[in-house]
């Protein structure tokens, strides 16, 4: 009977241990998903080995079954190796054999996870640094096309200049050749006319009353035609000295204007405390502050009567060998083209009265410095104005 029970017995005894096997069997290939589960598996084994092989050696002695035992281990080496793989393939050295103490491998674990904390530490830092190059790049980036573009527009602007002092230029030369035309004509006309008066004086009475009617109508004519030129040799002489009077560019303005032009022009767009404090350190820096303001109407380029007293009035305090220098503006509204030219008489007309009354020693030019809104930004038309700057002789 002991000997048919007997597989029965063991069929029993092995029905369990199916059972107890299958779970671990099952369940080990989802350990191997992350190196995490897998050691935390192996951790459980292990410890189970130990309290079985605490329990063998003390006081109570299980009934195991020695290939279970065997099974269990080959299960634990397997997942070991499986981790050690997965720990080279991530830098990390492998774990020793299943004698190392648990200590040991939770220190040795302890200063992996710290040194995975100090790399990334660092390569957040190492990111952290790059964002601010890639800023500082940027920034630097934005900049130089905002230099570019201001360059591109100064470069069109002194274009612009350069085409319209060329224009000017031929017109001088045009000026001064009509000029010497009109003079000439004019001398010749006075010599004909003086010829005439002698012929007349030595005809005398003999002449017949055709004769002298003729004689007198030729005179009549030659006077006529002499007045007439001179008249054009004056209006000539007048847009000559305008020409000369006002600078069309920095090339044709007197050396003393050159730097005091140049730094206005920086001031656009400035905030005005900015602006007053610039104007304050151009009189340290070159010797020059503003005399007085001309403001003028919409479309306007007439001095009113208090303007002119005004003008006359400078001469006796600017001291000889100073320049005045008369500078037009004008509001950013409507055409800049007419903008210019209306500004540009407008400085011209306050540097002629200056002129006409000034001492011969005394400096004088007129100068458009363009569309501005430096005088108002909410009031258009008080920017309207000539600007008077007197530059003492260095």
């Amino acid at each position: 009977m002991s000997e048919e029970q007997s597989p029965i017995g063991n069929q029993t005894s092995a029905e369990p241990l199916a059972a107890r096997k299958s779970p671990v069997a099952a369940f080990a290939p989802k350990l191997v998903m992350t190196p995490a589960v897998m050691l935390a598996v192996l951790i459980i084994v292990l410890l189970g080995v130990l309290i079985f092989m605490v329990l063998r050696n003390g006081m109570y002695q299980p009934t195991a079954d020695p290939a279970e035992i065997t099974e269990l281990q080959a299960q634990a080496n397997a997942l070991r190796s499986q981790l050690n793989r997965e720990r080279m393939a991530l830098g990390l050295r492998p774990l020793e054999g299943g004698s190392e103490p648990m200590e040991d491998i939770a220190a040795r674990l302890k200063k992996d996870a710290d040194t995975m904390v100090a790399l990334a530490g660092s390569f957040q830092s190492l990111l952290g640094e790059k964002d601010l190059e890639l800023t500082a790049k940027s920034a630097e980036l934005l900049r130089s096309e905002q230099l570019r573009q201001s360059l591109a527009a100064e470069a069109t602007r002194l274009q612009g200049e350069l085409q319209r002092a060329l224009v000017n230029n031929s017109e001088l030369d045009l000026l001064r050749r009509d000029l010497t035309t009109m003079k000439a004509q004019r001398d010749a006309l006075a010599s004909e006319l003086d010829a005439t008066r002698k012929e007349l004086a030595a005809k005398g009475q003999g002449v017949s009353k055709d004769d002298m009617a003729d004689l007198q109508r030729r005179f009549e004519e030659t006077l006529r035609a002499k007045e007439f030129f001179e008249a054009k040799v004056k209006e000539l002489q007048g847009d000559l000295s305008k020409a000369k009077l006002f600078a069309n560019s920095e090339n044709e303005l007197l050396p003393a204007a050159v730097e005091l032009c140049r730094k206005l022009r920086k001031l656009e767009n400035m905030p005005e405390a900015e602006i007053a404090t610039a104007y304050s350190s151009l009189g340290a820096q070159l010797g020059a502050n503003v005399l007085h303001k001309f403001n003028f109407a919409t479309g306007s380029s007439g001095l009113s009567a208090a303007d002119q007293e005004t003008i006359r009035n400078m001469v006796a305090d600017i001291p000889d060998g100073d320049l005045v220098l008369a500078i037009g503006y004008a509001s950013e509204t409507g055409n800049v083209d007419h903008n210019r030219t209306l500004s540009s008489d407008r400085a011209t007309a306050v540097a002629r009265l200056y002129e006409s009354v000034k001492r011969p020693a005394q400096l004088v030019q007129a100068v458009y410095l363009g569309q501005t809104d430096r005088f108002s930004s909410k009031t258009p038309e008080a920017n309207q104005l000539v600007e008077i700057w007197r530059i003492r002789k260095q």
